[in-house]
């Protein structure tokens, strides 16, 4: 869908003022009905063709914020969601902060050299459970592997590339 540009809006409101109806002006135009009513619905309301800006929650992170999240995984790449959120007090979800690594090129790396479990026993055979289950890192955005969509949470992070 692309935008209608505001000249097209400013004719479209000349020809409603002129009497003429909806369904020749979207043909003229080359645009749906709905479009046509929508944007002479705001019109009437607002008194303006422009289009009405897209709102939404302001983010409860500052630009100061972001880049500080950037330079602790560049320079921690082991780091995991809530060690980052704990040192840099941070005041979002995980889940969020999972959402912001991953726009700002973050991707899942395998753990490279997992740490050794104790010798023998039924201890050592649990921590090799959990290190095969729990062993994600993040991965270099682009680069064919296995993975899952988010980030885990207890999973440390890796930048690869340029943050964007």
């Amino acid at each position: 869908m692309r935008a209608i540009s505001d000249e097209k809006r400013e004719m479209l409101v000349e020809a409603k003022l002129r009497g003429e109806k909806e369904a020749v002006i979207a043909l003229w135009l080359k645009i749906s009905k709905a479009s046509v009513g929508t944007i002479w619905r705001n019109y009437r309301r607002r008194g303006s063709v422009s289009p009405i800006k897209n709102t939404g929650r302001p983010s409860r992170l500052s630009a100061e914020d972001t880049e500080a999240i950037c330079q602790a995984v560049r320079h921690t790449p082991d780091i995991t969601l809530s060690e980052l959120i704990e040192k840099l007090s941070l005041p979002i979800k995980k889940s969020q902060l999972s959402r912001l690594l991953i726009r700002l090129g973050f991707r899942y790396k395998k753990n490279a050299a997992p740490k050794k479990p104790a010798e023998g026993g039924r201890a050592a055979e649990a921590v090799r459970v959990a290190q095969v289950v729990g062993g994600h890192r993040l991965r270099e955005a682009g680069v064919p592997g296995r993975g899952q969509r988010g980030l885990r949470h207890d999973a440390p992070l890796w930048q690869g590339g340029k943050v964007r």
